[in-house]
């Protein structure tokens, strides 16, 4: 069954007519996504978009073009602009538990941290045992401060994301940062190359998707945060034509996981069953994401050449956001 969203007004002239729809494999994620929201594009005329953040804090979303080297800043009232010149590359991005970015440097291979206008840039990693990293893609801060990055190849290709460099390794790990220590460590090396991830709600699990396998592996988080018992979550199906693989992937409050991939935007509740898709094939390929706004329920997806906004009926679980007590806790069903 797929049912249609209609869609406002945009910027982008040539997007005006064009519908979203939701491909429904389970009547449980009406309980996550109205079929009657609209959805619109707030930015157009990027390149390529990626680490969607929002800033609680500053009422803002945060995201990187990365061509470009540009990080940018959007607003309800004022739209967007450049925050500041990276420089690097950046792709994929978090909040530390200061409030900073964490920040993956494709054009350096390194992952930095800075304040949110850029101010106080500082290098975290840029090997492990000696071996350069390949290029990190996407990160997570967990609640006690570790940080955790997946580390493809994706920014050593010569392509629009990258810069064209030899490939120091045969691995493509998840690695775990201690920033107060220096200490950087192997998480887990099987995966092709890795790409985004996420925590459960009890930090217990991690989930990090594979984009060559289209498989999302789940491994238990030791109370040290070592990773064990990797295993299949679910895998994302290849749809025809769409060659997009597994990308950006987040949790919602209620433990559903929400990743990038054919089509749009792949849902699966806890037990690893898919809800279904929700479609932005149709308006821009979906790269990325964040929950935001208010409420927490404002839902904001980075694309190739522009970024889209459409509403939730659940909030994004982020694990700093809640320690702070930015965003009110709900009970988990």
């Amino acid at each position: 069954m797929r049912r249609r969203y209609r869609q406002k007004n945009v910027r982008d002239d040539r997007r005006e007519n064009m519908k979203v729809t939701l491909n429904v494999m389970d009547e449980r994620i009406y309980r996550l996504i109205n079929s009657e929201e609209d959805i619109e594009t707030i930015v157009s005329g990027m390149h390529l978009t990626e680490g969607a953040v929002w800033d609680y804090e500053r009422d803002m979303l945060l995201f990187n073009d990365i061509p470009v080297s540009n990080t940018m800043e959007w607003n309800e009232k004022a739209g967007s602009k450049v925050l500041f010149y990276n420089g690097k590359k950046a792709n994929g991005q978090c909040f530390d538990l200061e409030g900073r970015l964490v920040v993956c440097e494709h054009a350096v291979s390194h992952l930095s941290r800075c304040n949110p206008d850029g101010s106080g840039y500082e290098t975290l990693a840029v090997s492990c045992d000696g071996v350069e990293l390949n290029s990190p893609n996407d990160v997570v801060c967990r609640s006690d401060g570790l940080i955790y990055f997946t580390d493809p190849d994706y920014g050593r290709q010569d392509a629009p994301a990258g810069v064209g460099r030899p490939i120091p390794s045969d691995k493509r790990p998840v690695y775990i940062l201690n920033p107060d220590t220096g200490e950087i460590r192997t998480g887990a090396d099987t995966f092709k190359n890795p790409n985004g991830l996420c925590f459960s709600i009890d930090e217990k699990t991690l989930y990090v998707n594979d984009s060559p396998t289209y498989q999302i592996m789940m491994f238990d988080v030791e109370d040290d945060g070592s990773l064990v018992n990797g295993r299949l979550f679910a895998r994302t199906p290849q749809l025809g034509s769409d060659d997009t693989v597994p990308d950006g992937m987040k949790i919602d409050e209620e433990g559903n996981v929400f990743c990038c991939g054919p089509d749009g935007l792949h849902i699966y509740a806890a037990d690893g069953t898919q809800l279904g898709i929700l479609v932005t094939s149709g308006i821009d390929t979906a790269l990325n994401f964040c929950w935001g706004g208010k409420d927490g329920k404002d839902f904001f997806i980075t694309c190739k050449g522009s970024v889209l906004k459409t509403r939730t009926q659940t909030c994004g679980y982020t694990h700093i956001q809640y320690k702070k007590g930015i965003i009110p806790r709900r009970d988990v069903r």
